[in-house]
């Protein structure tokens, strides 16, 4: 029996050098329908709003991200700023006319891009919907014959941590890195320590690092050093959890990332 092949990987907000492609197995020659889904949460006065998207594609072979088997790991890779991962390079596909989303008590429905090059399903405005980081998710696909099945999916935000202000080490001292944990398991942790090197005014390297979502974690000396030693250093954390899941007819594949990132940005 064939089985999807899970690998975790670093998205947007780290390095996509880390992002390595899986095999999955093909039912037809035109490939196999994937659907990609983002839920990252934006602050709006003393609350969070969310605009999430859901893509669908058919390809022959993908890259997924999951918490599952995370490890604290850390290494160094180029820096470029963008915390959004590219468009991968696959026919698109629909889904139906639209997405159903209940985050909490609230549902919302996501529609496709009136263009039909555009497989993105989405909310009416850019400003999203008011929710709470951590509720739970459920998406609703109505389905399309000729493209993504008939499917409901289940999980969970990712919800707020607080980071304890780091401090610059000492010349062989480590980077101790402490949060408050979200607790239970499924959640995992991605921090970019990016620098700049030679004569660049901005950073275009980092330490990039995964942690399993405990609380606390430790950057070694070696790579604490080149964070310290630059005068033009920043810091990103973010929060994920996610959705990685298996339609059996026609073989289709679902991943969702639900993030909070710190710092956190503003909503429109």
């Amino acid at each position: 029996m064939m089985t999807l092949t899970k690998r975790q990987f670093l998205s947007g907000l780290l390095v996509t050098s880390a992002i390595t492609a899986c095999d999955i197995p093909t039912t037809g020659v035109s490939g196999n329908p994937v659907g990609v889904g983002v839920i990252s949460a934006r602050t709006s006065g003393s609350g969070y709003t969310t605009s999430p998207t859901v893509t669908f594609y058919r390809v022959t072979g993908a890259a997924f991200v999951t918490t599952e088997g995370l490890r604290d790991t850390c290494f160094t890779t180029a820096f470029s700023g963008s915390n959004e991962p590219g468009t991968p390079s696959a026919s698109p596909v629909g889904a139906g006319a639209f997405v159903t989303m209940r985050v909490g008590a609230r549902t919302d429905s996501l529609a496709r891009s009136s263009t039909a090059t555009d497989p993105t399903y989405r909310t009416a405005t850019a400003a999203g919907f008011p929710f709470t980081p951590g509720d739970s998710v459920v998406i609703s696909i109505p389905g399309d014959p000729n493209g993504f099945p008939t499917s409901e999916f289940r999980g969970r935000t990712a919800e707020p941590f607080v980071l304890t202000p780091i401090t610059v080490p000492a010349t062989g001292d480590s980077i101790v890195v402490t949060w408050s944990p979200a607790g239970g398991t499924g959640a995992g942790m991605l921090l970019s320590f990016s620098y700049a090197t030679g004569t660049a005014t901005t950073p275009n390297q980092q330490i990039a690092c995964t942690f399993v979502d405990d609380g606390t974690a430790i950057v070694d000396p070696d790579l604490a050093a080149l964070w310290a030693g630059s005068a033009n250093r920043d810091l990103t954390a973010r929060r994920i959890r996610t959705i990685l899941a298996e339609v059996s007819v026609p073989r289709s594949y679902f991943n969702v990332v639900s993030s909070f990132s710190w710092p956190t940005p503003t909503s429109p």
